[in-house]
Order: structure tokens, then sequence, then C-alpha cells
């Protein structure tokens, strides 16, 4: 399995370059934003090839550990997470302290964009809840940031996209699975380079009003790329070793199943 999701990794990595290429060298209009797009489509075509499985399938070991999203009974449960109240104070306090963590963003040493660690909070969040809870963290973090604590810039709803984006990664990967550091690193890998490099240089071209393809690709490669390949593996390291400390905790009280925590292991 994890042969295979390397395997198709490798095989998305090459096909959204070549296509960004292509895109590129006929000039079409908008390339960039096509050239997203299509990496987007090409990651939902690859996930499905790689794990082997039909939508429809009933892949789950029992009724708190599947082994793939695409069922049914997956997305009912992480829906009907929302519907308890203690639930929603748990993820109201997760995203209280995603706030507050970025009141703490340390330079990262790659133009203004931080480094803070708000995503340990958004992994705790959607690792607990699962996806649709990870979108809805994503989303009031994103915004009440804006108010709570402005920069200056005006609001642009790409970052809420984004941060709902990682939200809805982390939830896919985390709930209600087998995790080991492997998928953790997945995971991260899909936020940095996909969501903050690429997107994020496409939001912050529109912010910064970028008037041509070279200027996102020296911002892209010089600074975005960079700073997330840089804390890739130290993010993801600290990511799942919070996780391992966490889960004897929410066993005892009451957040996580006994059967996902022993689940929960380095490969």
């Amino acid at each position: 399995m994890k042969n295979r999701i390397l395997i198709s990794l490798i095989f998305f990595i090459l096909g959204y370059f070549l296509l960004f290429t292509i895109l590129y060298l006929t000039k079409i209009n908008y390339y960039y934003l096509w050239s997203l797009i299509g990496g987007f489509s090409l990651l939902i075509i690859t996930i499905p090839i790689t794990l082997k499985i039909k939508i429809n399938d009933i892949n789950y070991d029992n009724s708190e550990v599947f082994k793939t999203c695409f069922h049914k009974s997956y997305w009912l449960k992480s829906f009907n997470e929302l519907k308890k109240i203690k639930n929603l104070v748990m993820i109201s306090a997760l995203i209280a302290l995603m706030l507050l963590s970025k009141l703490i963003t340390l330079p990262s040493g790659f133009g203004l964009l931080g480094l803070s660690f708000s995503y340990i909070f958004l992994g705790l969040g959607a690792l607990l809840y699962g996806p649709i809870a990870g979108l809805l963290m994503g989303f009031l973090s994103d915004n009440l940031e804006f108010v709570l604590f402005p920069t200056g810039f005006p609001y642009f709803i790409g970052y809420s996209i984004s941060s709902m984006l990682a939200g809805f990664i982390c939830g896919i990967l985390f709930y209600k699975t087998k995790l080991s550091f492997f998928k953790v690193f997945i995971s991260r890998f899909l936020i940095n380079i996909l969501i903050n490099a690429i997107l994020g240089t496409f939001w912050y071209g529109i912010v910064a009003n970028y008037t041509n393809f070279n200027m996102y690709l020296d911002h892209f490669l010089i600074i975005a790329l960079p700073k997330n390949l840089v804390y890739l593996i130290p993010q993801s390291i600290l990511l799942f070793l919070i996780i391992k400390a966490l889960s004897r905790v929410f066993v005892s009280i009451n957040l996580m199943n006994l059967e996902i925590k022993e689940n929960i292991k380095l490969f």
C-alpha cells in the first residue's frame, strides 16, 4: 500500500509539472490558473486509482477504523460529529488555540512568510472530528483571524479556501483510520507544496497585483517553495509526536476510541 502511494505521488508530481510546462509553452491564457485546476484534478483521479477501490465499496475494518474514506458511513460519521454539543465545544476550543498560536508567529527566514503552530490544532481537530470539521475549522479560523488580528491586507477569500482545504486533507488522512508517520508526512506534503506553495503563490500574486508570470515564478521559487520544503519534515515529525503523545489523553477523556489509539504507529 505504501509503495503504491509513493509511486502514485511521484507520478502525480511528474504529471503536474508536465502539465504546467505544456500550458506555459503553449501560452494559454491564465495558464497558471489552469495548471492549478489540472493539478487538483490529477490528485482527485490519482487517489482512487492508488487505493484500487470503488466509491461504494465497504472498506472498513469495523465501525471505528476505516480503511479508506470512500464510503458513505465514513461521511455520515464525520457529519454527525457536528451534531454533538461536546464536540462543538471542543472544536471551538481548538479554533481558539489556533488563533492564539497565530499570535506567536516566528520568522521563517523567507520573506514575509511566518511560521506558526496553528497547523497542529487543525490536525488534532481533523483527527478527532473528521474532514467536515476540518473544513469548518479552516474557514472559521481564517476569517476570525482577519477580524481579530488585522494586518492591513485586504480580505481575500482565497486564503480561507486554502485553510479549508488543509483541514479537509488532514481529516481525510487522519480521521478514523490507521495513522502512521507516513500519512502525517503525506498530509504535510500536500498542504505545504500544493496549498501553501503553489496555491498560496497564486493568492499572494492576486493580492499583491502581480502583473506577469515571472513575478509569480520568482515568489514561488525564491520564497514559497523553499520555505515549505525546509519545514516539511520538522512539521511532520512534530505533528506525529504530538498526536501520539495526546492519544492516551484523548482516550481517557472519551474523545478517541481505544482502537484508533492503538493504530497510531510509526510505520
